[in-house]
């Protein structure tokens, strides 16, 4: 429930965003998220807990996506550092729960976001319409709906990929916390490799290097991490080539990626593979095909 109130809704909030609403989603989420809190602190309905913290971190998020997007200038790397914010969050709050830290601290650390918040609305001048047009990453001869459905469709892998391979490693709190920073780090890596060296050869790199080590690292920590890094980096590629297509609804274009986030996760509530080899196969049937997708949508930089 949580999973689903949280990304699906997202593009729903972004064509709201996109389209001028006044209401300033990260005040409103903060609230909704703290009052979530106070809810879970007093012992009330848990149903009403997990509808306030998912909606409101589902309008935190859009509103820090709208923004990014709306003032990078065409450049990849500041959503893609944002987005990678995500992964440290989820290992801090299992770290949180895990230690049994007091509702009002965690109250007090939610409230924290209102100093960036408050920061980030007095550059809302900088939020120009005209820095979307600069988002170019896409394959200009293939039809738009084709694009966007073929990069949900490598965010689905990408999301089942992240939670579904085997790693019999992960058993202690520092390999949680490891696999979890390697997820961030490769987000943050992929937008920055976008802004250096192009699109496609990012998409192309992260997909193609990442197979090996995603295929031998079940027992190894080491090189299952630098799997998962690399395969991590194709966020901001579908990212970008999403909002290459849609650069009247940054918003719209951010809630596609969560969509897709979302489905991917959905197998492994309903089932897990124990079989090395049959895993094995999938990832490499899943690389293959999201190396073939992304070589076909993504635009073909000059050498």
């Amino acid at each position: 429930m949580y999973d689903f109130f949280a990304f699906v809704p997202q593009g729903i909030f972004g064509y709201l965003k996109d389209k001028g609403i006044k209401i300033n989603f990260a005040i409103t989420g903060l609230i909704l998220s703290t009052l979530s809190l106070l809810f879970l602190y007093f012992n009330l309905n848990a149903l009403l807990v997990i509808l306030f913290l998912s909606i409101g971190n589902c309008m935190i998020h859009i509103q820090g996506a709208e923004t990014t997007l709306r003032s990078s200038k065409g450049k990849m790397a500041p959503s893609a550092i944002f987005v990678a914010g995500g992964s440290f969050g989820v290992i801090t709050g299992k770290l949180l729960a895990m230690y049994k830290v007091p509702i009002p601290f965690i109250i007090i650390i939610n409230l924290l976001m209102l100093i960036p918040i408050t920061i980030c609305n007095k550059y809302n001048h900088l939020l120009d319409d005209k820095n979307l047009e600069k988002y170019n990453f896409s394959n200009k001869n293939i039809n738009f709906k084709i694009i966007i459905t073929l990069s949900v469709l490598v965010v689905i892998v990408r999301a089942y990929m992240g939670y579904g391979i085997p790693t019999t490693w992960n058993k202690t709190l520092i390999q949680t916390i490891l696999l979890y920073c390697s997820m961030g780090i490769g987000k943050a890596l992929g937008g920055i490799l976008i802004d250096s060296i192009g699109i496609r050869r990012t998409a192309l790199l992260s997909t193609i290097g990442a197979l090996p080590f995603l295929l031998f690292g079940n027992n190894l920590m080491t090189i299952s991490l630098i799997g998962i890094m690399m395969f991590s980096m194709t966020m901001a590629v579908t990212l970008g080539l999403i909002v290459s297509e849609l650069k009247k609804y940054p918003g719209v274009a951010f809630g596609f990626t969560t969509l897709g986030l979302f489905l991917g996760t959905l197998p492994v509530f309903v089932f897990r593979i124990n079989s090395i080899l049959i895993n094995c196969l999938i990832v490499t049937i899943l690389t293959f095909t999201s190396i073939i997708v992304l070589s076909v949508i993504c635009r073909k930089e000059k050498l």
